[in-house]
Formats: structure tokens, sequence, C-alpha cells
């Protein structure tokens, strides 16, 4: 019997959606289920020296290299990354790499009578000098520097930082052979006075900020917290008490832990649910 010859029930059922004309066939059901799951995008994870792409019109981008025989090949033990012409690889686990604008979260671990060394989750520490830490107070020109034989007292910046501090910072300058410098001058930059910080993997941040903001304004609207994301893998979050600020950590830990797979947005947003309602939190 010919596909196009009649039969009691129809063979084929026509829908639009968005304009488009779908077939559906009942006999191949099966055929097309498997084909629109071969076309989901799949995240691969490779390891280093493992063949990523083959194509000429390819160009290894970060994370990856290109061999004589053409193929490119990955450093490091990650996600294969498609972007355009060019194929990365984002590693899963890795220190911070400074770039120039970024905002990271530093400690104090030490200092020199001319500046502040700091920790920030990098192959080096970052260089913070008084000047780009701490705003000059104005004076005006009608008032001395002395009263009388007596001159004033200059407060010394170097004691204005003790250890341990914790400071958002941004990266001024620096490259792969020399430490950083960093500013805490400007919006939302300065030191940490309350909340509590807490650190992933800094290859991780993307997955917590998410595609257009989507993953951290989720967490907000949900938990009633404020959150900072530094690119340097570490979080400050301050919430309205401390059962939201709990539930808060435990689901960016677990972003880290599923942040190679697909629909953790929305695996996020029920368990977020879920939790709430067991443990009572409004």
């Amino acid at each position: 019997m010919g596909i196009f010859e009649k039969r009691s029930k129809p063979l084929f059922l026509f829908s639009s959606v968005q304009n488009k004309k779908i077939v559906t066939c009942k006999s191949c059901k099966k055929k097309v289920k498997k084909m629109s799951a071969e076309n989901k995008p799949i995240r691969e994870i490779v390891t280093p020296g493992q063949v990523i792409a083959t194509d000429p019109g390819l160009i290894a981008g970060r994370g990856a290299i290109k061999e004589d025989n053409g193929q490119i090949t990955s450093v490091f033990v990650g996600l294969k990354e498609i972007r355009g012409k060019y194929v990365n690889v984002v590693p899963l686990n890795g220190l911070y790499n400074p770039q120039i604008g970024d905002k990271v979260i530093g400690r104090v671990i030490a200092k020199t009578p001319v500046k502040f060394l700091l920790d920030i989750n990098a192959k080096f520490l970052g260089i913070l000098k008084p000047s780009d830490a701490f705003k000059r107070p104005h004076q005006n020109r009608g008032y001395p520097k002395s009263m009388g034989t007596y001159r004033l007292p200059r407060e010394n910046d170097m004691d204005k930082l003790k250890m341990g501090d914790q400071i958002i910072c941004k990266i001024l300058s620096g490259s792969r052979t020399e430490e950083p410098a960093l500013t805490s001058l400007g919006q939302e930059l300065g030191l940490i006075t309350e909340g509590l910080v807490i650190a992933i993997s800094p290859t991780k941040i993307p997955r917590v900020i998410g595609k257009k903001g989507s993953m951290i304004a989720l967490l907000k609207n949900l938990l009633h917290c404020k959150i900072f994301v530094a690119q340097n893998g570490r979080i400050w979050i301050h919430g309205r008490n401390p059962e939201n600020e709990r539930l808060l950590i435990e689901v960016i830990y677990k972003i880290e832990r599923e942040a190679h797979t697909t629909g953790l947005t929305d695996r996020v947003k029920a368990y977020i649910l879920k939790e709430k309602k067991i443990r009572g939190i409004k």
C-alpha cells in the first residue's frame, strides 16, 4: 500500500507552531523523538590531549591548541565549548586568572610600609596601595596645618586595615608574569563589614551568574538576600536571617557541583521552593 493511498485514519497530523508546519507521522514517532534528542546540545567533558575538533575551519581558543596535523586538542580537564569559529575548553577547576576591570574579593594577609598584600585566589598576590584604597580628606586652604608650635599628627593609612580584613577590589593592571594592582575606590568596592564570604571554583562563577544574570536574579528574588559575585570565585552574601543565608549557601554549592549539566536553573528553582516549604522559610 502506498503512503498516499486512502486510509480509514489520517497518517499525518498537521499543526502550526510559531508559523511553521510540523509533520508528525504516527508510524515513526520513535524516529522523530530520537532526532529531537540528537539535536539537543550536550555539554561534553574533555581531558588533556583529547582531540576535540578536526574541522580545518575551526580555530583553537582558550584551553585548546592546534597540532601540526590540524587537529585541535584540549589542554585542560573541562567542558568543550564552540563559539563561532573558536573551540574553547572551560576548566572544571583552577586558580583565578586576573583580568583588568574584574571585581574580586581579597583578604589582607601581609603588609609592608607602603602597600597591602591581598590573597585573591590567583597565582600572585594582589597589591593594594593606600592611595588606591582610601580617599584623601578634603582640606580647605584657610585652615593651617599646625596650631602654634604643635603640628597636627597625620593618620597612618597603613593602620586602617588589619590582617584578615576582606575587601572588594577591582583589578587595575597586571599580567601573567607580575602581581596585579588593585583599587578599592569606586562603586560597590571597599571593606566588607557585614555578611559572610564563601568560596567556590572561579571556573563555576559564570553558572552562578547565569545567562544574562538569570541565575543570580533567581537567587535574590526567592531567598531575599544581597549577593555580590566576584570573578575570583568568592561570593559575599547577606540575608535577612540565618535560615535564608544557610539555604543560599547550600544552593550555591549545588550549582557548583552541577555546573556542567543542562536545565540547572529550573532544578535550582524547584529545589529552593521545596526546601523553603520544608524549612518554613517565607
